[in-house]
């Protein structure tokens, strides 16, 4: 689930990258179209086995939903290089929390 998190993940910041350059070529869109569809049939293998294994679709969701709270911070920082604003961070630290209660109670 991890490996489809991130590639997943990483296509779309890639995407965000090169529109983030102006002029759009559509073969800078091959590589993500390309990685999201590997990603695509990591998570549908992973929430079918995660669910057969533990028999509660929510526990394989939560570690779906933690796994990008974790993740993507680290995969936009390593690609755009910024830090969030207050209003992102904010955001972020609240979903956090909610994803804290949600495993602690």
């Amino acid at each position: 689930m991890v490996l489809g998190e991130f590639c997943a993940i990483y296509s779309e910041v890639v995407t965000a990258k090169v529109a983030q350059g102006g002029g759009v070529s559509w073969d800078a869109f091959i590589v993500p179209v390309l990685l999201m569809c590997f990603a695509g049939l990591c998570l549908l293998g992973a929430y079918w086995l995660g669910y057969v294994a533990v028999g509660d679709i929510w526990v394989v969701t939560v570690v779906s939903v933690t796994s990008l709270l974790i993740l993507e911070p680290i995969v936009v920082w390593s690609l755009f290089g910024e830090m969030p604003r207050r209003g992102a961070l904010i955001g972020f630290c609240l979903g956090a929390l909610g994803m804290l209660s949600t495993v602690m109670l």
